[in-house]
């Protein structure tokens, strides 16, 4: 469960900790995914339908502090440049605010979105982009499946249509959602192992503690 933070930082009138609505648009470089992560992408006059998928063995729990971590995510994720909650609309829906950076050799380009998110929680982050200043539609999700015993399906969708013109846009698009894709789960694992690591302690800790009472002097 998430702590929620006042001064509008997190919009819900139940727990959360920080996501990521969205998304990211443009690449750093043109990205490569791992084998762990599956891409499919549809290009048409410039709009772009894209499906992204991969599996972890994680918590819930973990998984969906990672997709809500939205201060944080600049971290983690290289070409987001800025993830601010801008606005608390109601219970797990908020605005949020996002700069994404991108380039391939000597062409750059940094992008804004203004994100009307719902949420469902530890199940579905649903946004779209309601300022309509560098696109024209930009909208999507995120969905946490279970797969099988302590096995999630991360299933993340793109559509949208840039307003500006950009060389091998198409390219950048690929790219920066496989580079997402990939940072997010590397940082669903990284958190797990942490996880693990604090409940492996304090089930020593408290074993130890046990130990100790038991085989301490009688009266």
């Amino acid at each position: 469960m998430r702590t929620r933070i006042t001064s509008k930082i997190f919009p819900s009138l139940l727990p959360r900790v920080t996501i990521m609505a969205a998304c990211i648009a443009l690449s750093c470089g043109l990205g490569f995914a791992s084998e762990d992560v599956s891409l499919d992408f549809h290009e048409k006059n410039g709009s772009y339908d894209i499906q992204g998928v991969f599996f972890v063995q994680a918590d819930r729990s973990v998984v969906w502090e990672v997709l809500t971590d939205y201060h944080h995510i600049p971290k983690f994720v290289g070409n987001l440049k800025k993830s601010h909650i801008n606005d608390d609309l109601g219970p797990y829906h908020f605005l949020l605010e996002q700069e994404f950076e991108g380039g391939f050799l000597f062409f750059t380009k940094r992008v804004r979105v203004l994100l009307d998110v719902h949420e469902t929680w530890q199940k579905t982050i649903r946004f779209k982009d309601v300022e309509k200043k560098d696109f024209q539609f930009y909208q999507g999700s995120w969905e946490v499946i279970s797969s099988g015993p302590e096995r999630l399906e991360i299933a993340y969708r793109l559509k949208s249509k840039q307003n500006f013109d950009a060389p091998f846009a198409g390219d950048y698009m690929k790219g920066g959602v496989k580079d997402l894709l990939d940072a997010v789960r590397r940082e669903i694992l990284r958190r797990q192992t942490l996880a693990d690591k604090e409940k492996s302690s304090s089930t020593s800790l408290a074993q130890k503690t046990t130990t100790n009472r038991n085989d301490g002097p009688s009266r």
